[in-house]
C-alpha cells in the first residue's frame, strides 16, 4: 500500500514513474533554446584554443545525459539531434564518444514495421518531438531509420581511421547482425548489409597493415603517425558518397514536394472557379426554365390564376369594410344611449322644479 501510494503521490505531483523526472524538468530541458545552446558550445569547442580544452568532456557528459533524460521513441528526432553534435565535436577535437548504445536504440525502433498511415512525412532535423499517434507511423520509421543509418555510418567512418578498429567495430558488427535478423523490412536490411560488408573489410585490412608494426601500444605517438599515414577507408569513401546521393535525393524530394503543393493549390483554385461559373450556369438555366414554363403555360391556366388573384383583392376589400361597418354600427349605439341618457336627466330636473313651486305655493 506504501508503494501504490508512492506511486500515486509521484504521478500527482507530475513525475513520470518509469523514468523519475517531472514535466517541468524534461521541457526545461527538450527545447530548441537548450538545444540551441548546446549548439553554440560545440561550434566553440570545436575550433577552440587549449585554453577552452578542458571543457569538452563536462560537455560531452551534458550531452550524454540529455539522451538518458527520456528514452520515449517520441523524443528521437532530439536525440539525433544531440547524437550529430557529438560526432562533429569527436571529429574536430580528435576524441572517441561511445554513442553505439544510443544510435542503436534509434535503430531498434525501426525494427519492427508500422503500418499505421500518414498524411504527409515531417522533416525530422526540424522538429525535437512528435506526436503519440504520429509516433506509430511508417514514414515516421522511415525518417527515423535514414537519419540513425547516416549516423551510424558517420560513426563506423571516423572509427575506420584508428588503429583500434579492428575492436571498436566488434561490438557494431556484433548488434547490426542482431539487427537484421530481427528486422522485416527488407529496405532496411539491405542498408545495414552494405555497412557490415563495408566495416569487415576495413577491419580485415587494418589487421592485415598493423600486423608488421614495430611498436608497442603504449607508443602513442607512433601511433598517431601510423594512423596519419592510413589512406582514406573504404568506409569513409562511402560514407561521403552515399551522403552526397541522400543529399540530391533530399532536395528532388524537397522540389517535388514543393510542385506538388503548388499544383494542388491551383487545382484547388481551378475547382472553385468552376464551382463558382456551375452556379452561375446553373441559376440562369433555372431562371430560363422558369420564363420558359410561364410562356409555355395554356391560357386557361393564366386565367385562372387571373380570377383567383381577383377574388383574393376582393375578399381583402370586403374584409376592410365590414371591419368599417362594424366600428360605424358601435359609433351609433353610443350616440343613442347618450341621447336617452340626457333625455331622462332633463325630464328629472323638470319634475325637481315642479315640486319646489308646490312647495312654495303651500
Amino acid at each position: 500500500s506504501s508503494g501504490i501510494n508512492a506511486e500515486r503521490g509521484r504521478e500527482s505531483s507530475g513525475i513520470n514513474a518509469e523514468y523519475g523526472v517531472s514535466k517541468k524538468e524534461i521541457e526545461s530541458v527538450y527545447n530548441w533554446q537548450y538545444i540551441n545552446c548546446l549548439h553554440v558550445w560545440v561550434a566553440v569547442l570545436a575550433d577552440c584554443d587549449a585554453c577552452l580544452q578542458p571543457l569538452i568532456f563536462p560537455l560531452i557528459q551534458v550531452m550524454l545525459k540529455v539522451l538518458d533524460l527520456h528514452s520515449s521513441p517520441c523524443y528521437f528526432p532530439l536525440h539525433l539531434h544531440t547524437i550529430r553534435m557529438m560526432l562533429h565535436l569527436a571529429a574536430s577535437t580528435d576524441n572517441h564518444i561511445p554513442l553505439l548504445h544510443p544510435l542503436l536504440a534509434c535503430l531498434n525502433f525501426c525494427a519492427n514495421q508500422n503500418k499505421a498511415p500518414a498524411s504527409k512525412p515531417i522533416d525530422l532535423t526540424c522538429v525535437l518531438k512528435v506526436t503519440k499517434g504520429y509516433k506509430k507511423t511508417k514514414a515516421y520509421q522511415d525518417g527515423v531509420f535514414d537519419l540513425s543509418f547516416e549516423l551510424i555510418l558517420n560513426y563506423v567512418s571516423q572509427l575506420s581511421q584508428s588503429i583500434a578498429f579492428p575492436e571498436a567495430s566488434f561490438p557494431v558488427c556484433v548488434w547490426l547482425r542482431k539487427f537484421n535478423k530481427s528486422c522485416n523490412n527488407s529496405k532496411y536490411t539491405s542498408q545495414i548489409k552494405q555497412i557490415l560488408e563495408k566495416t569487415e573489410a576495413v577491419s580485415r585490412d587494418i589487421t592485415d597493415r598493423r600486423s608488421g608494426v614495430s611498436f608497442s601500444p603504449r607508443d602513442l605517438e607512433e601511433a598517431k603517425k601510423w594512423e596519419d599515414a592510413l589512406p582514406e577507408s573504404a568506409l569513409t569513401k562511402f560514407f561521403n558518397s552515399w551522403l552526397k546521393v541522400h543529399r540530391s535525393v533530399l532536395a528532388a524530394n524537397q522540389a517535388a514536394a514543393a510542385e506538388n503543393g503548388e499544383e494542388e493549390e491551383d487545382e484547388e483554385e481551378e475547382e472553385d472557379e468552376e464551382e463558382e461559373e456551375n452556379e452561375e450556369s446553373s441559376g440562369l438555366e433555372s431562371a430560363e426554365e422558369e420564363a420558359t414554363k410561364a410562356e409555355e403555360e395554356p391560357p386557361k391556366k393564366k386565367k385562372k390564376k387571373l380570377v383567383e388573384k381577383k377574388e383574393k383583392k376582393e375578399m381583402k376589400v370586403k374584409k376592410r369594410g365590414d371591419g368599417k361597418e362594424a366600428t360605424v354600427k358601435k359609433n351609433d349605439g353610443t350616440e343613442k344611449k347618450e341621447k336617452k341618457k340626457k333625455v331622462v336627466t332633463e325630464v328629472t330636473e323638470d319634475a325637481e322644479d315642479m315640486v319646489e313651486d308646490i312647495v312654495l305655493s303651500d
